[in-house]
């Protein structure tokens, strides 16, 4: 599974979907530029998404907010304090990484610690530090890269979260020593040596000042040289607060603190909701599996605002349809489960989220969460800043939706009339990068040809999202073929869908099957009898079938097959 993934990887670079960042400075880590066929599939996933949730409803709009958010919305929603993963820092390799995240310790077959170092040289110079900075005394060895510490008793952590402990053997019968063990080890070289966990906060901090912040910072520090380091800080935060400014965390509060304009200016009341997608930034210590996880990133959000009584009806509601959104454009709807949080995994607001997961070829991971987020969100600006958020119902009742579905998910309705209540939100919350992730390695093929060739690969992405929709294949050499295939490809052009005109000097077989590779999912060759009857070929992707059709039709042919797949999978 892992050769395959490093497959689609170089795929990506090869054939232009991913680029490194900044690749000709050295790159920039976490850091990727999409290409002209990577811009294209990530433009077509997020037009699906918007299609079927803005322009297929009558109950959700659009919106796009600025990236730039003041302190206080951040304070407010309680990211400036909360929004904190616990990080460790391994004493020894100098790396940091989330306690969470990180495996038991491992030992070999006589119970003894193998730290695994990349390469000799390095595990000499590990052990050099061991034995003068870390644990002086401790039995190990060196083989190869490996430094082999022996260790007397491992005692793991226990069932209420005490520590738990390694004690070592020593040289010269000193005595023994014992180093705590919280359960886990830094991911890649089985080390124990680490710091305690400690909260970092994931925001991305700036100042929008025309004053240089520094010379504040420098200037305040020089002033209060005589405090404590606490009380430095303190007062630096103190004197930066005016002009801070964080780069997004989420797209949400953006859609929150709009809530009460969208209300006054779109006459909108629940249930209604939301839609908003673009950039959103986290300051991710541990960046993996390509775009996966990356600092920068785009989201495609939907907050979804209800009455309270009608909450836990479209909670249920946006579960299923977000999940069958993702099976519609599926090419192995196995791939994808649904996983309900447990009460530790959940929010303190939440009263319930469900995660959409695709198993990746490094396992399950996460591609969108459904949350039940109550009224938490809005009662928090109202709180902090006296907005009027608050709904009132003259005649608080079922929604139309509701009343037909009638499965009996739903509260008290109020018996006072008219009620004042705060929106309850359902959100769905979904990387655009996953996304892409996710259906790239979904459609990811390696078509076995036989008589000892390699496999070839074919890109079996949903033909609504293939980057290229057509590629237009005069013979190769025949330069009165071309006006007809400019003409071919310039009616396809006008329908919107990125065609290009192939004409390497490739047999049409081989460009054929570059284009398998790419996910083309139709190619249309122009030849001799094009000339005589204006008949060209349209070759399917996934079948292999063609078929021979006058070239006026062949716009009509690709939208039928478009429309189709759209057709059969629109909201009830």
């Amino acid at each position: 599974m892992a050769q395959k993934f490093r497959a689609l990887l170089d795929l990506c670079r090869r054939r232009g979907f991913l680029y490194q960042s900044a690749e000709i400075y050295g790159g920039l880590r976490g850091a990727y530029d999409y290409g002209p066929l990577g811009v294209e599939l990530k433009k077509n996933i997020l037009n699906s998404w918007w299609r079927r949730h803005v322009y297929y409803r009558d109950d959700v709009v659009g919106l796009d907010t600025s990236i730039i958010t003041p302190h206080p919305v951040l304070k407010a929603s309680g990211h400036v304090d909360e929004f904190t993963d616990l990080l460790v820092d391994c004493n020894l390799t100098k790396e940091r990484f989330r306690p969470d995240k990180a495996p038991e310790i491992k030992l070999d077959k006589h119970g003894n610690i193998p730290i695994i170092a990349p390469d000799k040289t390095t595990a000499l110079e590990w052990k050099e530090i061991l034995e003068k900075q870390i644990i002086p005394n401790v039995k190990m060895s060196v083989e190869g890269n490996r430094i082999l510490i022996y260790a007397k008793e491992v005692n793991l952590p226990d069932a209420d979260g005490q520590n738990g402990s390694i004690t070592f053997e020593m040289w010269n019968e000193q005595p023994s020593v014992q180093l705590a063990y919280h359960g886990y080890v830094e991911p890649n070289t089985n080390s124990p040596f680490l710091t305690d966990s400690r909260p970092f906060n994931l925001m991305f901090k700036t100042f929008l000042d025309p004053i240089d912040p520094i010379e504040r910072v420098i200037q305040t520090t020089l002033d209060n040289a005589e405090q404590s380091k606490a009380t430095i800080r303190q007062t630096v935060d103190d004197q930066l607060k005016p002009s801070t400014v964080f780069l997004r965390p989420e797209t949400a509060q953006g859609v929150f603190v709009n809530f009460e304009q969208i209300v006054r200016t779109m006459k909108k009341t629940p249930p209604f909701g939301i839609a908003q997608v673009g950039k959103s930034f986290r300051n991710e210590i541990r960046l993996e599996h390509g775009i996966f996880r990356t600092p920068e990133f785009e989201q495609m959000e939907l907050e979804y605002f209800v009455s309270p009584w009608e909450a836990t009806h479209y909670f249920e509601y946006w579960r299923k349809e977000r999940y069958n959104w993702w099976l519609e454009h599926a090419c192995h709807p196995e791939n994808f489960r649904q996983r309900d949080h447990t009460s530790k995994e959940m929010a303190h607001y939440a009263t319930g989220c469900t995660d959409v997961e695709y198993l990746f070829p490094w396992g399950w991971g996460e591609i969108e969460g459904v949350a039940h987020r109550g009224g938490y969100d809005l009662a928090q600006h109202i709180k902090n800043t006296g907005a009027n958020f608050e709904i009132t119902d003259a005649n608080p009742s079922l929604s139309e939706r509701v009343q037909k579905a009638g499965n009996g998910n739903v509260d008290l309705i109020p018996t006072e009339k008219p009620a004042k209540y705060i929106p309850n939100v359902i959100e769905s919350s979904c990387g655009l990068n996953r996304a892409m992730l996710a259906y790239l390695c979904d459609a990811f093929h390696e078509v076995d040809e036989g008589n000892g060739k390699p496999p070839r690969t074919v890109l079996r992405l949903d033909p609504r999202l293939a980057p290229i929709k057509c590629a237009v294949m005069p013979l190769v050499g025949k330069p009165e073929l071309n006006s007809l295939s400019e003409k071919v490809a310039k009616t396809l052009r006008r329908k919107g869908w990125y065609t290009v005109v192939e004409s390497q000097k490739l047999k049409i077989g081989k460009r054929y099957y570059r284009h398998d590779e790419i996910g083309t999912p139709w190619c249309v060759t122009v030849d001799y009898q094009s000339l005589e009857d204006d008949t060209v070929t349209i070759r399917d992707r996934d079948t292999g079938n063609q078929e021979r059709v006058h070239w006026k039709e062949v716009n009509h042919v690709i939208d039928g097959k478009l429309m189709k797949g759209e057709a059969d999978n629109l909201l009830v």
